[in-house]
């Protein structure tokens, strides 16, 4: 059991030292080297890499940052901002609503980014302390991002509850339905609770404008179609995996799966952008989306690889299913604070999941347990580290919103989703 311990606590310490270097990316790459550590000093045998979730983090962010590429995000954020500003009044609601579907549909929540400005400026303009929106519409964007096929987290946690049997359909039947009732409820917080004040004339007149992008071309906007579109047959074959392709080789059915829906159709939206304009194939790469994904993609080879190889050896994997295991059986719960108090520390919901999916599977904790309360991995707001976040502070002129100012909202937001979420688990009979 020391010894466990031991392997633990060099495993953590090379993810935080890695996060501190160099974000996700050395998250990834110093957990390898800490790979070295457990199979040349610990005599570990190595674990399997999550090579498919890989490929899907990689299909997406090349999808993504094409998308990127081409203007369709400016164009969302274009179409974004009028019904914004349309809505001055109830920009508490409808702002985290559009941040929502934005970043359902795209799979990243650094969408958000762009939208922040103009919900600041609305705020202000209506007479509302830009605080309000702007903490319910940040959260909203993390609670968004794992129902999302397009997000990279959400794809590394249905690759592995795909060999639990568990569809995406099944996956989403609980977690996007939990996320929505969430963002309203959050939304009501933030209106209701907290000391109310108003937007002062100075404050009014420091407010920058926001200048938004008007014109877009044709082809840019069927881009845009195209990527939704793709999007939407990946979401049509999760929910409806009949409708996927099966073979007969040598005698036995093959069926095609999930991972490689989301791969195809992600390439198909790359492709017909490619075939419609002209892009330098640099600034696909380049791309805010297609960088956060390289740096999402090592945040779950290195975790998820040094984590296959400390929880699957053997005499480690004895000690969590007869002893860690046990105790988890007969209190559940404490599950749930286990993992928000790596997605603390953690912060990227990704690398978060990479650590921690494993472990809590091979603890025999059932598979719909851990989607009912899969939002506690978005306990990523105690620690002042999301772009989304630092960038909401920085952006308020008021100096209202602060890094304290997410806190309550978001203990909220999640002790919210885990009671609707088990509720949902049990009227659906999972």
């Amino acid at each position: 059991m020391l010894l466990f311990v031991v392997e633990i606590i060099i495993m953590i310490l090379a993810i935080l030292l890695g996060l501190r270097a160099a974000g996700a990316l050395g998250c990834g790459i110093f957990a390898i080297v800490a790979q070295l550590i457990m199979i040349f000093g610990f005599q570990l045998p190595p674990g399997s890499a999550p090579v498919t979730a890989v490929l899907i983090i990689l299909s997406i962010g090349i999808a993504g940052g094409t998308l990127q590429a081409t203007g369709g995000i400016d164009y969302l954020v274009f179409l974004a901002s009028k019904v914004i500003e349309r809505f001055p009044r109830s920009i508490i609601f409808i702002a985290p609503m559009i941040v929502f579907l934005f970043v359902f549909g795209v799979g990243t929540a650094n969408i958000a980014l762009s939208l922040e400005p103009i919900i600041a400026k609305t705020a202000v303009k209506a007479n509302i302390q830009p605080k309000r929106p702007l903490t319910a519409s940040v959260l909203t964007a993390n609670l968004a991002l794992l129902c999302s096929p397009a997000a990279s987290a959400t794809a590394y946690i249905i690759s592995v509850m795909a060999g639990y049997h568990i569809s995406m359909g099944q996956y989403l039947s609980i977690v996007l339905p939990t996320a929505i009732i969430t963002m309203l409820m959050l939304s009501v917080f933030c209106t209701f609770v907290g000391r109310k004040t108003s937007v002062t004339p100075s404050e009014m007149a420091h407010t920058p404008e926001v200048s938004v992008k008007q014109s877009f071309s044709t082809k840019t906007k069927l881009g845009v179609v195209s990527f939704l579109l793709c999007v939407s047959a990946i979401l049509t074959f999760g929910i409806f995996p009949n409708l996927m392709p099966a073979f007969n080789v040598d005698g036995e059915q093959v069926n095609v799966t999930m991972t490689e829906i989301v791969q195809f159709f992600m390439y198909l939206s790359v492709a017909i952008n490619l075939l419609m304009m002209k892009i330098n194939t640099s600034d696909i790469l380049s791309s805010n989306i297609a960088q956060s994904a390289i740096g999402a993609l090592f945040a779950v080879l290195g975790p998820g690889w040094l984590g296959a190889t400390v929880f699957n050896a053997p005499q480690n994997l004895k000690i969590i299913q007869e002893d860690i295991g046990q105790t988890i059986q007969s209190i559940p719960w404490l599950v749930i604070v286990l993992v928000a108090v790596v997605a603390m520390i953690v912060i990227s919901q990704t690398a978060t999941a990479s650590i921690m999916v494993p472990i809590v599977m091979s603890m025999g904790i059932p598979p719909m347990y851990f989607i009912a309360m899969v939002q506690t991995l978005n306990v990523n707001f105690v620690i002042p580290a999301q772009p989304t976040l630092l960038f909401a502070v920085n952006l308020d002129e008021t100096g209202r919103t602060r890094a304290t100012s997410f806190i309550i909202p978001g203990f909220f937001a999640i002790g919210v989703s885990i009671i609707v979420g088990f509720l949902i688990k049990s009227i659906l009979g999972f």
